[in-house]
């Protein structure tokens, strides 16, 4: 009986032994699995070996190879626009800062008429004002990411603080002998927000429509569960994709000779977001247009 018992024990611990050795021999070779998946670029996962590891663990230590790997293709895209940021701004400063001076020059040139020297002095004050706008325009976009503080908000009619908005372009569209049109419930229209930064926010869309649009600015609001508004113009640009639009630095005039730093839409976008809002774009049989959500009083 004692000698049955004692067999039985024996192969017991044999058993628990060759378990752990296994398991061991396991744990040993995901882990050097796992070092070689961290060190190469790869997409592989690892997978339990006949079932030596839970499929909770197995599951968990993919779900982190996945996260892991996210990280770095995140990284390197964000990497990727910070250069090209830092190029667009290099290149976005360096233009009006090249032409103002040459003007500068010829403004000082005594060999030239009175009149041509003057006509290089008001360009170069253009070019030094347009220089001023845009580093104005990389430190407020600079501050508003880095702060994302939510502005003080109260109760607004939103087609009146739209209709000040527009009246500023009044004159510039006029010019271009285009028009902006306000249509759809212009009647009272409450909502629940901040209105220096809703005056931005449209200040921008219709300052990009003026820059980058054609025709009339047709501008639509609804009055529904959430306070809708829509920007529609003409599209200028059949390059355009407005899957980017709101991307920082995002704009294609490579060269920049139309004075877009690819900021006002992305700024217009934070702003929106900061304010409990949704933004989108779409551009269809010629036309381009900007959707615009407020959630209401």
């Amino acid at each position: 009986m004692y000698i049955v018992i004692i067999v039985c024990l024996s192969l017991l611990c044999l058993i628990l032994t060759g378990t752990l050795i296994i398991r061991h021999r396991t744990a040993v070779r995901t882990a050097a699995e796992i070092k070689e998946i961290r060190s190469t670029d790869t997409n592989r996962l690892i997978h339990s070996s006949a079932g030596a590891l839970p499929n909770e663990l197995i599951n968990e230590i993919n779900a982190i190879l996945k996260d892991l790997r996210q990280c770095e293709v995140e990284y390197q895209r964000k990497n990727h626009d910070l250069e090209q940021m830092m190029t667009n701004i290099s290149h976005d400063l360096r233009t009006p800062l090249t032409s103002a001076m040459g003007y500068i020059n010829m403004a000082g040139d005594t060999s030239l008429p009175d009149k041509e020297r003057e006509r290089s002095v008001r360009i170069a004050e253009k070019r030094m004002e347009r220089l001023e706008e845009l580093i104005s325009s990389f430190f407020e976009f600079s501050r508003m990411i880095s702060s994302g503080k939510v502005p003080e908000k109260e109760v607004l009619n939103l087609n009146a603080v739209l209709e000040e908005s527009a009246v500023h372009y009044f004159d510039d569209y006029c010019a271009r002998r285009r028009a902006i049109d306000i249509r759809g419930d212009t009647g009272r229209l409450l909502v629940f927000s901040n209105r220096n930064t809703l005056m931005r926010i449209f200040d921008n869309l219709i300052s990009n429509a003026l820059k980058h649009g054609s025709g009339d600015l047709i501008i639509t609001v609804t009055d529904g569960e959430r306070a809708a508004l829509s920007f529609e113009n003409g599209l200028d640009d059949p390059g355009l994709d407005p899957r980017r639009i709101f991307d920082e630095f995002y704009t294609t005039d490579i060269s920049r000779t139309r004075g877009n730093t690819g900021l006002g839409l992305a700024i217009a976008k934070q702003f929106t977001m900061l304010l409990g809002g949704e933004v989108s774009a779409e551009c269809s049989s010629g036309r381009f247009r900007i959707n615009i959500e407020f959630p209401k009083q």
